[in-house]
């Protein structure tokens, strides 16, 4: 099919587009010898097209290059001097719309400013209640007599001037609250302290008297103890003084009944004698007394001396049990 084109001059090669499309527009076999040569003259052909094509492209846009060109340049050295006309006019209206924000933006700087002083300022005012917090009730009665004397006026306060008023009226009430509870405080303070003081004399005297009660009571006890161990020496000594004492005592008890023993064996034996021999003498002192041995003695009165010893042994014997007795009641 034929196709249209503005250009008269590319009408030819356009005219051949046709026969082109249809002789070359296919696959080649390029893997067979005849496919690769008829694949080369194919391209061979349509690269002259474009060849020629583009010379022509060349050859007609010469003219229009140069013209535009021309265009250009033109155009270009107008533009200088319109600019020169121009851009005084320009930098004349930038500078003042500069200068115009600049002192606008100095304005709302000034005016940002004018307001967090004055802010401030009331801050300041609301903040003294805070600065004398838990401070003494002389410090809260300067900072109330402070605020109660301050004056706020229009010039320093513009616009903010109700604000300003409200903040130091609610700080004066704030402040006068503050320094009668602070007086308060410091008056239960007192009283605390004046009963604690008591409270710490009254414990100290008790811990002063617990310690005079426990040094006695210690002094007391080792006096106690000393007497105790004084009465227990004694004791002890007593106890072994009469140990000693009853020991040595029923040794001797022991020693005298031995020794009565042996002279009541004696006796039995004399007695025992002597009855062998009275059994051929008659009694003597009829209607008198009797004495126990007086037969023996008239029996052995040929001995005179063993007489003596009997009677002598009767009567330590009859002592000794009578002491005898005499200890155990």
């Amino acid at each position: 099919m034929s196709e249209q084109y503005q250009i008269q001059e590319y009408s030819q090669t356009a005219a051949a587009l046709s026969i082109l499309r249809e002789k070359y527009g296919r696959q080649f076999d390029v893997t067979t010898t005849k496919g690769m040569i008829e694949a080369r003259e194919a391209r061979a052909v349509v690269k002259g097209y474009r060849v020629a094509l583009e010379k022509v492209r060349q050859e007609i846009k010469a003219p229009a290059l140069e013209h535009t060109r021309l265009i250009d340049a033109e155009a270009k050295q107008i533009t200088a001097e319109l600019l020169a006309i121009e851009e005084p006019i320009d930098r004349a209206i930038k500078a003042e719309e500069t200068r115009k924000a600049e002192e606008k933006a100095a304005r709302e700087r000034a005016e940002t400013a004018r307001i967090a002083a004055i802010a401030a300022r009331i801050s300041g005012i609301r903040n003294r209640v805070a600065d004398v917090a838990n401070q003494p009730a002389e410090v809260i009665r300067a900072a109330l007599d402070q605020a109660q004397t301050l004056e706020l006026t229009e010039a320093e306060f513009g616009e903010f001037l109700p604000n300003a008023l409200e903040a130091l009226a609610e700080t004066q009430a704030t402040l006068q609250t503050a320094l009668e509870n602070r007086i308060a405080y410091e008056a239960e303070e007192t009283r605390l302290k004046a009963e604690r003081e008591v409270e710490a004399a009254r414990l100290k005297a008790e811990r002063e008297e617990l310690a005079r009660l426990r040094e006695a009571e210690a002094a007391r006890k080792a006096e106690q103890a000393k007497i105790e161990a004084e009465a227990k020496a004694k004791a002890d000594a007593d106890a072994a003084a009469i140990r000693q004492q009853q020991e040595a005592e029923a040794a001797r008890i022991a020693a005298a009944q031995r020794e009565l023993d042996e002279r009541q064996r004696r006796i039995d034996e004399a007695e025992a004698e002597a009855k062998a021999k009275a059994k051929a003498v008659k009694p003597l002192h009829k209607g008198k007394a009797i004495d126990p041995i007086a037969d023996i003695k008239q029996a052995i009165n040929a001995n005179a001396e063993t007489a003596k010893a009997l009677d002598q042994a009767y009567q330590r014997g009859y002592q000794a049990g009578l002491n005898s007795a005499k200890q155990a009641a």
